[in-house]
């Protein structure tokens, strides 16, 4: 008997709890679009990171590995000396055109048939506040592969013509990189 309301005490609570936590993260109730959710950075070409600290993985698209950075050469005193190379890595430039388009912004999000990966992460299509897909345009622009993966197939049309657009005008990845 008091195994019996052991057990149903600690459901009470994990029912309680989970409400409660839904209550603060906007992102777990039911609804298959959230308007308005800033983001607070691009981590990867691919993934954001909400104000909220929740990580969104874009749905079909692949980014390229994020940037190595080179280590910096330094003089005696410990001043940095500067590099006579100007040029920028096609993943530093892919992460920085992501950056300007989501950065300190307000979104929209839309998730699909399944809301998270296996490993948790939240997937989600995101919509700037100019109505332009952030999936669609890194694809659009060459700076992600196309990776489409059921049963997320909402906009897979969508994002097949930005590929074959991006492919046609040979850009970043779809180009002689």
């Amino acid at each position: 008997m008091l195994k019996i309301i052991f057990v149903l005490l600690t459901f009470l609570f994990l029912a309680y709890s989970s409400v409660v936590y839904a209550e603060l993260n906007p992102l777990l109730q039911s609804s298959s679009k959230y308007d308005k959710v800033r983001v607070e950075r691009a981590l990867t070409v691919d993934t954001i990171l909400l104000a909220g600290g929740e990580r969104v993985v874009l749905i079909g698209i692949q980014g390229p590995n994020p940037p190595k950075f080179r280590d910096v050469k330094r003089d005696q005193n410990g001043f940095i000396i500067p590099d006579d190379d100007p040029t920028t890595t096609f993943e530093l430039e892919a992460l920085r055109f992501v950056r300007g388009l989501v950065e300190n912004k307000q979104v929209h999000i839309e998730f699909d048939a399944e809301r998270r990966d296996e490993d948790g992460v939240l997937q989600a299509y995101v919509f700037l506040p100019d109505g332009k897909m952030l999936n669609e345009e890194a694809v659009r622009f060459g700076y992600a592969r196309l990776q489409l993966r059921m049963p997320n197939m909402k906009y897979a049309q969508r994002l097949r013509e930005a590929y074959k657009e991006s492919r046609h005008e040979m850009r970043g990845l779809q180009g002689n990189w």
